[in-house]
Parts: structure tokens; C-alpha cells; sequence
């Protein structure tokens, strides 16, 4: 979509509707938008762009955090990841985090500066892993990696340090499915393989929970920010190429029924985002299938704020808040 500089009804209806955003991720979803649309741009391009949005306007590496770039083997691929640690805490909590951008963009470097700073804020160790995207790699591939990922990090637990600590899953957006997916165990018949331990708590930021939705928020959101409503039909359409409904289901956790084995899930959702209304409506399904959650939701936030917090102290101000959610959560593991 390109914004038009006259004062349309349409365009004076979306200030409106986005008049309690924050200024700053108002200025960038406004300047994400001057040019072609994401979703029309060469994916390279697009790439591009994306992992430049962390290193201009993210959080940028902490000084107490340290990390550490590693290979591991999944079959007959090697798979990146990255180990963020606290230098000045003991952490209690190991994080496997997946990225956003759809399943189709995204990366380390993309979500390098919120990894750094959840790290040291909540002081847990995070390990961030670079799973494979569509259209490359459709569904179920990230899938795959995830699982792939998760299992090697508990089974090689005791000598990554982290022997001592509570490992659970988490991600934003697309990497929010892929983590649900995974501690829900959603993913049986899709793919090969189990868990090597149920994640002891899964850390979901505005995730993407029906890939069949068709919410209010999708269409009311879905122009003048920097997800929009095609941008969701792009990544979906590249990441389900081929795939049967029966196969989208069990990638929708906000479809899956047996709650049993869900853990405990601290849940994140933003008011500005097409992805708005399936975050709150899978908040109320876990809590009426009794998982322990603990939500905030952002109501002055839009898709993406994680990266979006160098020049607006109100977003940092958002940022420390969810990072201090993650860390109560981890002091009261520790006293639990």
C-alpha cells in the first residue's frame, strides 16, 4: 500500500483509528508505507529491509549480555543459533526463541537487539535459533527446525551451562505459532519425532494463532501499518503451499482442543495489530481451559514494536515492561 499525502475520509478514518498509537511506531508505520508494498518487493529485498529495521531502530546489543554464534546438526543440515547470557545474573530460565516475519523473513540478525535486551533485562539465557523459511522451505519445515532445535538444546542441556534451568519456548508472530505449536504438541502426524521434554513455559508476543483467521482485527488494521492484510496473505500463501486443511488445523493452535498438556504461558497482545483479536481470543481459551497465563496486552502498541524502541521512550517503556513480566515470572520459578 502506498499512503497518499491528501487528506482522504479513508485516511483520516486510519488516524483516527490508530489515534492512541504510540508517536514513534506511528512515524515508522507511516514511512514503512511511502514505498511499495513489503509483499511486492523482490524477497531478497525484502530481507533486507527487514533485518535493517533491528539494527536502526532495535534495541541494540547490551553490554551485560553475551553471546555466542554456534552450528548444530539437524539430520544432514547444520542450523544456526545464537546463545545470549547474562553476565551479571544467575538465570533460572532458558528461553528457545523463534523469530518472526511470517515463516518467510527473519532471522539472528533481524531480532538481534530484543534477544539482547530480554536476555538482560529478564536475566534468562535465550537461545535464538535460525530455522529454515518459506518459500525455500514451506511448511513443515520451520516446523521441523524448531523441533529439531528445542530437542537439541534439552538433550545437550548439561553442557551448554544450562543443566540448572527451566527451558521453555517462545517467539513473536510467526515464531509465536511455531512455538505453540511445539509445547501444545500440536504437531503430531505432521511431523516426525517428539519432544525430548515438554517446555516447561511458552512466551508468546502478539503470535500468530489461526492461519485461518478472519477476525475483525484483519480488516480493520489491515491498511497503514507495517503488518497489513496482504502482507498476511503473502506469508501465508509461501509458508502452506501444498498443504491440506487438516495440516493448517494442527498448525492453528487456537483449533487444537486437548489443553492438558499445555504449560504455562505468559502471552503478549498489541491493539494495533491485524493480529489483535485471535491473541485475545486464544488468551480466553487457555484460561477457560485452565492453563496458567499470564497476558498483558499493549494497548498503545502495534505489530513489531519489539523492534522499534532506539528513538521512542515509550516504547522502551513497553519493552521493559514485558521483559519484567518474563523476569517475575522467572523469580517466581526460582522461589516455586
Amino acid at each position: 500500500m502506498t499512503v497518499s499525502s491528501g487528506s482522504t475520509a479513508s485516511n483520516r478514518a486510519e488516524l483516527s483509528s490508530t489515534a492512541r498509537l504510540i508517536t514513534g511506531q506511528r512515524i515508522l508505520c507511516t514511512l514503512g508505507n511511502l514505498g511499495p508494498e513489503f509483499a511486492k518487493l523482490p524477497l531478497a529485498e525484502l530481507r533486507r529491509v527487514y533485518d535493517t529495521y533491528d539494527l536502526v531502530f532495535g534495541s541494540g546489543s547490551r553490554a551485560d549480555v553475551s553471546t555466542q554464534d554456534m552450528q548444530i546438526p539437524l539430520g544432514v543440515q547444520q542450523l544456526g543459533i545464537r546463545i545470549y547470557r547474562p553476565t551479571q545474573a544467575k538465570p533460572r530460565l532458558t528461553l528457545v526463541y523463534f523469530h518472526g516475519g511470517g515463516y518467510v523473513i527473519g532471522g539472528l540478525q533481524s531480532h538481534h537487539g530484543f534477544c539482547s535486551l530480554l536476555a538482560g533485562r529478564a536475566g534468562i539465557n535465550l537461545i535464538a535459533v535460525d530455522y529454515r523459511r518459506a518459500p525455500e522451505s514451506p511448511f513443515p519445515g520451520p516446523l521441523e527446525d524448531g523441533l529439531g532445535a528445542y530437542n537439541w538444546v534439552v538433550d545437550h542441556a548439561a553442557e551448554l551451562g544450562l543443566k540448572d534451568t527451566k527451558i521453555g519456548v517462545g517467539g513473536d508472530s510467526a515464531g509465536g505459532n511455531l512455538a505453540a505449536v511445539l509445547s501444545m504438541q500440536t504437531f503430531s502426524g505432521i511431523i516426525e519425532g517428539q519432544l525430548s521434554a515438554v517446555p516447561a513455559f511458552q512466551f508468546l508476543l502478539y503470535p500468530w494463532v489461526d492461519l485461518d483467521s478472519l477476525s475483525d482485527s484483519i480488516k480493520r488494521f489491515g491498511k497503514g501499518l507495517l503488518l497489513t492484510e496482504s502482507t498476511m496473505k503473502f506469508f501465508r500463501h509461501n509458508y502452506l503451499l501444498g498443504a491440506d486443511s487438516g495440516a493448517v488445523s494442527a498448525s492453528s493452535p487456537m483449533a487444537w482442543e486437548n489443553l492438558a498438556d499445555t504449560p504455562d504461558t505468559l502471552i503478549v497482545t498489541a491493539e494495533y495489530d491485524v493480529l489483535r483479536d485471535e491473541g485475545l481470543a486464544f488468551v480466553d481459551k487457555l484460561v477457560e481451559g485452565q492453563v496458567k497465563v499470564i497476558h498483558q496486552h499493549m494497548p498503545d502498541c502495534t505489530h513489531g514494536f519489539i523492534s522499534m524502541g532506539r528513538f521512542s521512550r515509550a516504547t522502551r517503556n513497553r519493552l521493559q515492561q514485558l521483559c519484567d513480566m518474563l523476569g517475575d515470572y522467572s523469580r517466581q520459578a526460582e522461589s516455586g
